[in-house]
């Protein structure tokens, strides 16, 4: 044995000191062939953990013994198991050096993992309880760092919980060494992974002791000891995550702590950094609370001001002012936006008007970093606040111009008003591509790219000026610039169509050079962006003009997918699926090279990560979550490229159909898209030669076979996404294409399954799903009329799915609107935003338009609602109003033809001077069908003047239905006030015919028929001269 020992002990050293590669290689093999294959490897390894005299190869030694012992100890006598237990006791407490200290009570924690559940190791508890309160300070850091050991690898201490909170309590406060109290906080993280919701002494115990947990921080902060409060700054995350409250209580003071950290100056950066850090996530978190506590206003007035500090020049660095934008940003997308913006416009323009320019780019990046959670109510603020990005842009110091780029970019991927004011902001922003700083370049190109998407057709005035600029600059930017320019000019072609063909010839032969580039990662950034843009002018300029080129740059995105780089293989599925959107069938035979790839990306593990650090010490990465970090960002940029391949697939049977066919099978079972099972569902039953679909139960158009059998796969599928999904931009996703698919494909689709989307809908209404569990708190669902816009968001999805419904099951959805009613009519009124009002009113207006008559028993409900939303302030919510209104008018059985005057006076004004067309188009509608419904309590002849003024309708066409219904029906029965107004009906009929898209096929033919009709009845009419002529033969 002692030969072994010695042997091993060489062995090891020869590993840890050798300066020869071969020899540490051969060293590494012994110990893995030969001492490590012998039982006799866990004494050996004591033995020199105990004797030797190098601390280098004690902690090697207990690295490898607890490696050991997971595949060992099992076959070990009992006499050799009981000695090492008392060995590695002895040597712990006579180990002076930290890290061996750390790697033996971490060998310890390993074996009571097998032997305290086996209750083999009694003495365990009591030798640590021991330890910990002796009056030895070194004794008492052993004690407590072997119980977090355990607790890092072992639940084995649960039943004793109370008994080491007890201890902690004690420990947290050492009077004498600062490592106990900092050990103690970190069991004390490990430790709450074992709390149970119903252990509430526990819970309440651990509670008391966050403020000496503060203090243990606040006494690291104060010696400057970055790496010990960089371990308590982990335990308070850790706790932030839990769902027992241990800080609920606390969270207003740990919020104002962590503030103060984040604004302390004399602190080092890193360590104000993860401050604000915690305040973000607390935020994600802990947002019902922190909404309960009317937190936000202080938090925001206390951000800004380290917003405006210094920032380095590397951008990937983070500092305390760029995570103040990010908590700002995380404020602005988690808590009602009426509780965040005013009071960060308030600093926004009192930071304008500062002197200081660190202060007026404080101002432009928070008002960029604010809009994406707050867009409907900063909506009414927008002129008034494009002035202050105007400001911006033409302001004196670079580093505004620069933030306020990024504002320009925030507002434009969010603001369609943005793409209205070109006039005032190309300008301003093609000055700023000609500046010479390279971040002004690049930042104003980001802007420019955002303003391009939503330009149309006025991009065509600047589009010579526009190409010119882009072509240059991409001939001469370097860096990442250059990538955002060949953005831009594939937003520019989007924007501008076919007017983009004269600038195709020099723009295919700049990106087909950039597709062959791979020789570092900015040149792979480039191939990627070149390819994605080139699926975007392949639809502008159009098959024709593309073709000659459509092969190499197929075989280059092809290739591109072969250079293991997940942005490349995104931005080619992208660049593939609009090929086949522009190319449909002869896009056909490139599906056998392109959806094998696809399938492999669907197939990715998003748990599978790059980084492996099993073989190493976790004493050697105590406080360090850089390969943590990079997993986290190696799981998401694999879950992107999963979602993109699903969505190509989609893509790609949609825009072939049949040619697809022989992949749907192997497809279907890989996506895990919501988007893409839908896209499938819709595109088989497109292709099927579907009969039109009748709305109720049971299905009266049954589904195509081929149909029903993928939607028992599709389905089932969608509804477990649903039911697990964390994410609400997911599962709102989810019910808008679930909203496609029923229109298009009616009740079959869902008629198996309709109790179940009953079931989740409510648990949203209720705010019990699953994606919201951060609503509720330990006092419970917080019941305010503010909400974060993206809640909101997810309740509008959730309503218009109801909607969707209603209209698919007709009269049989009456037990369902009996539990959903209720929930959508408690968003309307006066206190709610106008998102939410406007929503309730629109989706009752779908219910009472789908159900029919079923709606009867629901009129008392709804009409009060309607008859006030009639005189709303917001005119989307008046022209909901007047929808609902007509609705409920032409469906519902019960009399209500004696509440019509006071309808007709609400109505009314809706007639005159609406900024919004919706709003008359819908009072017409609403009209039409009251008159329609009850014509006798209408004084018609008095209602014609003001609603035939109202014609042609400008925006609303589905409501053309019930006028034109109307007005066909006035002139067969020649009611005499339309027949003495026959010249202005007939120039509205001439209006509406010359536009392809304003009338259903059936109300074109009708009309035309009666036009035809009239010419043969009253030939005095002379129809036959005037516009209406063509529509006669």
């Amino acid at each position: 044995m002692e030969q072994y020992v010695a042997g091993l002990e060489q062995t090891l050293q020869q590993v840890l000191f050798s300066n020869n590669s071969d020899q540490i290689k051969e060293a590494t093999k012994a110990l893995s062939t030969q001492f490590f294959a012998d039982a006799n490897c866990v004494p050996a390894l004591v033995h020199i953990i105990q004797s030797s005299p190098q601390k280098e190869i004690r902690q090697l030694s207990a690295v490898e013994l607890r490696k050991q012992i997971t595949g060992w100890w099992a076959k070990l006598d009992l006499d050799v198991r009981t000695n090492t237990k008392a060995r590695l006791l002895e040597i712990i407490l006579n180990e002076q050096e930290p890290l061996p200290r750390h790697s033996t009570a971490r060998v310890i924690a390993t074996v009571g993992r097998i032997e305290i559940p086996a209750n083999t190791w009694n003495e365990l508890l009591a030798f640590l309880f021991q330890c910990s309160n002796s009056a030895n300070a070194g004794h008492r850091e052993v004690g407590v760092y072997v119980i977090y050991a355990i607790f890092e690898v072992t639940d084995a201490f649960a039943d004793n919980l109370r008994q080491l909170l007890e201890l902690f309590s004690r420990t947290i406060v050492d009077p004498e060494s600062q490592v106990v109290r900092i050990t103690t906080v970190q069991a004390l993280g490990k430790m709450a992974d074992f709390i149970e919701e119903d252990q509430k002494d526990e819970i309440a115990m651990f509670a008391e002791l966050v403020p000496q947990m503060v203090q243990v921080l606040q006494q690291c902060l104060n010696d400057s000891d970055e790496e010990s409060a960089a371990k308590c700054f982990d335990v308070f995350d850790t706790l932030l995550l839990l769902e027992i409250p241990i800080l609920s209580k606390h969270v207003a003071n740990l919020i104002q702590f962590f503030l103060n950290i984040g604004a302390n100056t004399t602190y080092e950066p890193v360590m104000r950094v993860q401050a604000l850090s915690f305040i973000m996530w607390a935020i994600v978190y802990k947002k019902t609370k922190i909404q309960r506590l009317k937190l936000v206003g202080p938090m925001i007035q206390q951000l800004m001001p380290i917003a405006a500090e210094e920032e380095p020049e590397d951008s990937d660095e983070d500092s305390p002012a760029r995570l103040a934008f990010k908590v700002i940003n995380t404020l602005a997308t988690n808590l009602p936006p009426q509780q965040v913006f005013p009071v960060a416009l308030e600093g926004i323009l009192a930071y304008m008007a500062n002197a200081d320019p660190l202060y007026r780019k404080a101002a432009m990046v928070t008002l960029a970093v604010l809009v994406e959670g707050s867009v409907d109510f900063i909506r009414p603020k927008f002129n008034e606040l494009l002035l202050i990005v105007c400001a911006g842009l033409q302001d004196p110091e670079t580093n505004v111009r620069r933030a306020a780029c990024m504002a320009l970019s925030s507002f434009a991927e969010e603001f369609d008003e943005v793409a209205e004011n070109h006039a005032t902001l190309l300008p301003l922003v093609f000055n700023l591509m000609s500046e010479p700083t390279p971040e002004i370049t690049k930042q104003a190109c980001n802007a420019l790219d955002a303003i391009l998407e939503g330009l149309g057709e006025n991009i065509l005035q600047y589009l010579a000026q526009l190409m010119e600029k882009l072509l240059f600059m991409l001939d001469s930017a370097q860096g990442e610039t250059r990538a955002i320019v060949v953005a831009a000019i594939g937003s520019a072609a989007h924007a501008s169509g076919s007017e983009f063909t004269p600038y195709f010839p020099e723009v295919i032969k700049r990106l087909q050079h950039l597709m062959t580039l791979h020789s570092n990662e900015d040149e792979l950034m480039l191939r990627a962006v070149s390819t994605d843009a080139l699926g975007a002018i392949a639809a502008a300029v159009g098959k024709d003009a593309f073709r000659p080129y459509l092969n190499d740059l197929m075989n280059l995105a092809m290739q591109g997918l072969l250079l293991d780089n997940t942005r490349l293989r995104e931005c080619g599925y992208y660049f593939f699926a609009g090929i086949a959107q522009v190319f449909e069938d002869e896009f056909s035979p490139y599906l056998a090279g392109i959806v094998p790839q696809l399938i492999a990306s669907c197939q990715l593990d998003e748990n599978t990560t790059r980084f492996d650090n099993e073989t190493g010490d976790q004493d050697d990465v105590d406080g360090d979550d850089t390969a943590e970090d990079l997993n986290y960002v190696f799981r998401s940029a694999i879950a992107d490229e999963k979602e993109v391949a699903a969505d190509t697939i989609g893509e790609f049977f949609q825009h072939t159909r049949t040619a697809f066919l022989p992949y749907v099978e192997s497809s279907v079972k890989e996506l895990a898209s919501c988007g893409a099972l839908f896209n499938f569902l819709r595109t088989f039953y497109k292709i099927s030669s579907p009969a039109e679909w009748k709305a109720g139960l049971p299905v009266a158009v049954p589904l195509h076979d081929n149909v029903a059998q993928l939607n028992t796969l599709v389905m089932p599928s969608i509804l477990s996404i649903w039911e697990d999904e964390d994410d609400k931009m997911v599962v709102v996703q989810l019910c808008q294409e679930m909203v496609e698919t029923l229109k298009l494909c009616g009740p079959g689709i869902v008629a198996e399954h309709i109790n179940t989307i009953a079931e989740h809908l409510n648990l949203i209404f209720e705010k019990k799903a699953f994606c919201q569990q951060e609503l509720a708190d330990d006092e419970g669902l917080l019941d305010e009329d503010e909400q974060a816009e993206f809640d909101a968001l997810l309740i509008s999805s959730a309503s218009d799915l109801v909607g969707a419904l209603a209209a698919v099951l007709g009269e049989n959805f009456v037990e369902y609107a009996k539990i959903f009613i209720p929930h959508i009519a408690k968003y309307y009124k006066k206190t709610k935003p106008t998102s939410e009002r406007s929503m309730a009113i629109g989706c009752l207006g779908e219910i009472a338009a789908g159900m029919l008559g079923g709606v009867t028993q629901f009129t008392d409900i709804i009409f009060p609602i309607a008859l006030k939303g009639l005189s709303d302030e917001e005119p989307e919510v008046r022209s909901n109003a007047a929808y609902t209104v007509g609705a409920l008018c032409q469906n519902t059985t019960l009399d209500i033809s004696s509440q019509y005057q006071p309808l007709l006076l609400a109505l009314y004004p809706l007639f005159q001077g609406q900024n919004l067309d919706n709003v008359t188009d819908n009072a017409c509608g609403a009209v039409a069908r009251m008159i329609m419904r009850h014509p006798q309590a209408v004084p018609v002849d008095q209602v014609l003047p003001v609603f035939v003024q109202a014609l042609p309708l400008k925006r609303d066409y589905e409501e053309n239905e019930p006028v034109y219904k109307l007005l066909f029906s006035l002139i067969r029965s020649q009611n005499q006030w339309v027949f003495s107004n026959m010249p202005q009906l007939l120039e509205i009929f001439a209006n509406v015919l010359s536009k392809e898209d304003e009338l259903k096929p059936h109300t074109r033919q009708e009309m035309i028929e009666i036009i035809k009709a009239l010419n043969q009845q009253f030939p005095a009419m002379n129809i036959g001269a005037s516009a209406l002529a063509p529509y006669l033969q």
